[in-house]
This record gives C-alpha cells, structure tokens and sequence, in this order.
C-alpha cells in the first residue's frame, strides 16, 4: 500500500514537470503557477552591452578660434554696452580686449550695409602676416577686417583712426575691455575674448575672423565636430613644450613649461573628470599678485579647474584651465582662465 502511494507521488511529479517546461522556448506554454503572464513573454537580455550613443563636441572652426564659433550665439554671452552716434545716428558699440591690441567697431547696417571692423593694432605695418598695399611708394599694411550684410570681407589697410580709437568721445561711451574667459554680442555679431585671440562671428550666416597677435584668419560657419563616443576620454588640453601632465587623462602633475613655476602643481587629485568641469586639489607655487618673485611661497595647497571640453589637436579634450589657492582668498574665476590647446 506504501509502495503504491510511492510510485503515484513520484508519477505525479514527473507529469507536473513536463507540463511546466513545455512552453519555456517560445512563450506559447502556460505561466507556472505565481508567475504573470507578462514574465513568460519577457524577451532574454542580450549578452552584448549596448554601445555608448555618439556626442558631438563642439569644434573651432580655425586653430585657436572659439570653440562652437560660427554657430549660435553662446547662451553666456552678455550684450556689448551701446550707444547712438552723434553723427552716424546709428546705434552702436566698441570693444578692446585686455591687452588693447585688437580692437573692433559694431553698428547697425548704415546705408551701404556696413556694421563695423575689426583689426590687430600690431598688423597696421608693412611686413603685416595679412600683406600690405603700396600707397604712393609705401606698403601700408593689411590689419583691419570689415563687417557688411552680415559678413566679413577681406583683410584692408587704412591711415585713419577707428571707431574704438575715437572714444571716450564728447558722447561720454567708455570702451569697453572684453574679459578673457567671457562672451558677448551686437546684434547678430557673436564676441568670444579668450587668452589666445578674439573670435567674432555673424550667428545668421557663421561668417566670422579669428584675430590674434600671431594671426587672423577667416572662417565660414561652424568646425566639423567630430563624433566621440559616450566613453572616450578626455584629455587635459594639448602637450606643451617643456611642461608635463598636459595632452593626457587625469594627470597627476602638471606644468605648463617656461621659467615661471607658477603654473605648476603636483600631487593633483581630480573630481568629476569628464564632466564639462572638472576640479583637481594639488600643491602648487602661490605669486602674490603685484609682488616680486622673492615672495613666491612653495607648497601651498591650491586648485586648478579644466573646463570647456572641445578638441585640440582633433581629439576631446578640455581647452581651458584656471590656478586659484582658496588658502590665499583666491576663488575660481573663469575670465582667469588659460587657453591649454596651443602650445606654447
């Protein structure tokens, strides 16, 4: 009787296994008991990760110009203080960047569609990189770059003063210093002041001049960015002559090169690599400002900020970076910022 009742349990379990098993390879069998229907019909996971999606940095149309420069106005951009001419009546504005060596003049379209100028001061001599024009047996040369119906023309000699250079005039407007580090704009004309040159831009059309003490160069419209995985690296801007830790990922010491240790700091550890700002705490060399290099004190614990990813050399990197010590009431400013995509 044992042995009957044995052999019914045993048959009974072989049935209610092969009954729950038939539907497990296409989902047309009937759920097992607690299971909803939705779990039999669930797909299996596929072994093989799926792909990081693309991103597109945003790239310089030139070398050294402002990265995204040719395309929309930057959302930080600030307006450029305005004023109407006494003469012109036109309404219109001036900037120098800090050193003063370029200078630009915006206005509305006057009746030939002209809206203004741009030029480096060093440029207005005969061995100008941009050529020069024989005027009655002197080569005047080319420093100035002109804004009409949204465009930038031709590089121009001229023997005249300039809008910039006329001011502060009986108007009472004050030139404006455009800040290294900070955008802004007239109109449709888009202004990236950087340590490394000027960028200005048309946002309607992406013309635009690249201007800096080494060169100015044209440009039609935004970089080509390249795609860049969602998990590439990104390196801290591009090798520099003579320096370390720049051109590679997350450094742990860098040095920008040159006499000056200033721009060294050691021992970093960074927060955020990655991300459109990363923040690195290290030991470096504090300058007090305005102060001979006797007051130099070493080991001074202090911070450096890489910020504006972009691409230097073709690859992602970040183009920027600040050095600021807390300890000395230093705060990050990005106006203080050093362009890290040239090498120097």
């Amino acid at each position: 009787m044992i042995a009957a009742i044995i052999v019914a349990i045993v048959a009974a379990t072989i049935v209610a296994c092969t009954s729950s098993g038939s539907g497990s390879g296409d989902g047309s069998g009937t759920a097992p008991p607690g299971a909803s229907s939705g779990q039999a019909s669930t797909p299996a996971r596929s072994s093989v990760a799926s792909a990081p999606s693309a991103s597109r940095a945003p790239a310089p149309p030139v070398e050294g110009a402002y990265a995204g420069a040719g395309g929309p106005r930057p959302a930080t951009a600030e307006p450029l203080p305005t004023y109407v001419g006494r003469y012109t009546h036109l309404r219109s504005a001036h900037l120098l960047t800090p050193t003063g060596g370029i200078g630009c003049d915006f206005n509305e379209p006057d009746a030939n569609g002209k809206q203004g100028q741009c030029g480096v001061t060093s440029f207005n001599t005969s061995n100008s990189p941009l050529g020069c024009v024989n005027r009655v047996g002197t080569c005047k040369g080319k420093w100035l770059f002109g804004f009409a119906d949204n465009r930038v023309g031709e590089p121009y000699d001229s023997s005249g003063t300039t809008g910039w250079m006329n001011q502060p005039a009986s108007d009472g407007y004050q030139v404006p210093r455009v800040q290294y580090g900070h955008q802004y704009y007239f109109d449709d004309w888009a202004i990236a002041s950087e340590f490394n040159g000027l960028t200005v831009w048309n946002t309607t059309t992406g013309s635009g001049v690249f201007l800096s003490k080494q060169k100015s160069e044209r440009f039609e419209g935004p970089g080509t960015s390249a795609p860049t995985a969602g998990g590439e690296a990104i390196a801290l801007g591009a090798p520099q002559s003579g320096g370390a830790g720049y051109g590679s990922v997350e450094p742990r010491d860098i040095d920008l090169g040159g006499a000056s240790s200033t721009s060294q700091m050691k021992n970093i550890t960074w927060t955020d690599w990655g991300s459109d700002r990363a923040t690195g705490t290290g030991i470096g060399n504090y300058q007090p400002p305005d102060k001979s290099g006797i007051y130099r004190e070493s080991g001074v614990a202090g911070n450096v900020v890489a910020f504006d990813p972009g691409t230097c050399g073709g690859k992602r990197a970040y183009t920027k970076i600040a050095y600021f010590f807390p300890s000395k009431g230093e705060r990050f400013d990005a106006a203080n910022a050093i362009d890290i995509c040239t090498s120097r």
